[in-house]
């Protein structure tokens, strides 16, 4: 197999892997990088229509990408009174098998008496946090964004503007317990380590760092 043969298949491995993207942002980058692979291919094999196609596709890829760029979203925090809430129900119902897996042991009575709080970014409801009180601790049991708004923003406004309030509230650390590989990265990106006070797979994020 020739070095040639090599960047065409390179490219469209890279074009259908972006179609898997859950982030529209990873999907465009993907796409438009395998676009441009692609463009060169048809470049260097005489392709002419190859080169033309993905040459277009990288422009349009690279306009939405400016565009979503300048952009700016806009968060807000919304808490929930009662466990009961229909569209707290409905939210969860919808998104239970992807909330299954990254929370295996989340349970519905774990609502009662807990701290419910949904993210809304431009106005739509993505994310959901789930939290209680144990000592100085706030305990994380639900942190969770719907998949194509998983670029850590959402997760990033909950963690900075509720830490002025928890601190006042005599809170001393957010802590978690990771319930998978997957999860355990996602704390670690956000700046958790591990907690050995409160034992194997938890993680501790302090509010005064």
């Amino acid at each position: 197999m020739e070095w040639m043969d090599i960047l065409g298949y390179a490219a469209s491995v890279l074009v259908a892997v972006s179609l898997t993207m859950s982030s529209i942002v990873k999907l465009r980058v993907l796409n438009l990088i395998g676009a441009v692979v692609f463009a060169v291919y048809g470049w260097l094999v005489g392709a002419h229509p190859v080169l033309v196609v993905n040459g277009f596709i990288a422009v349009v890829n690279v306009a939405y990408l400016l565009r979503m760029r300048r952009l700016e979203d806009t968060f807000e925090l919304l808490e929930i009174s009662r466990a009961d809430n229909a569209y707290l129900g409905r939210f969860l119902d919808f998104h239970a098998g992807d909330i299954a897996r990254f929370f295996p042991c989340f349970e519905r009575r774990s609502l009662e008496g807990a701290t419910i709080v949904f993210i809304l970014r431009n106005m739509l409801p993505v994310g959901l946090v789930v939290c209680r009180r144990d000592g100085d601790d706030v305990v994380i049991g639900l942190d969770y964004v719907i998949p194509s708004y998983r670029d850590l923003q959402c997760a990033r406004f909950f963690y900075r503007e509720r830490r002025a309030d928890y601190l006042d509230g005599g809170f001393r650390q957010y802590t978690a317990h990771a319930a998978g590989e997957e999860h355990r990265r996602y704390l670690e990106t956000m700046g958790f380590r591990p907690d050995a006070q409160r034992g194997e797979g938890f993680y501790s994020l302090g509010l005064t760092g």
